[in-house]
């Protein structure tokens, strides 16, 4: 049923929506929160990462997911830590040592 559901959401609207759920979860979430809520979240924001519009945001995803890498990996839920760290990772800018050195080098 869900499945179903999902379909009849039209494709080239799902990224604005896992955007909107992520963002929405975030917000009912305290900033040093990092439990299964908060890596729903940003699981939610990285399957609308074609849709950010501002470097802000794109820049906000990536932070959030080196976040969500750490956590991961003090679980020693390696794969999914790589998961996250690779998205943020694909989603540096060309120029990214110039512009976010310290967000690099973590």
């Amino acid at each position: 049923i869900k499945q179903a559901a999902y379909s009849l959401i039209p494709e080239n609207e799902r990224g604005c929506l896992h955007r909107r759920i992520g963002y929405l979860i975030l917000e009912g979430i305290s900033d040093d929160q990092v439990d299964d809520l908060f890596f729903t979240a940003v699981s939610q924001l990285n399957q609308g990462t074609k849709h950010l519009e501002k470097d802000n945001e794109r820049l906000d995803l990536q932070k959030l997911n080196l976040r969500a890498g750490e956590k991961a990996m003090s679980l020693a839920a390696f794969s999914i830590a790589t998961s996250y760290l690779k998205v943020g990772i694909d989603m540096l800018p060309n120029n990214h040592w110039e512009k976010h050195y310290d967000l690099c080098i973590k």
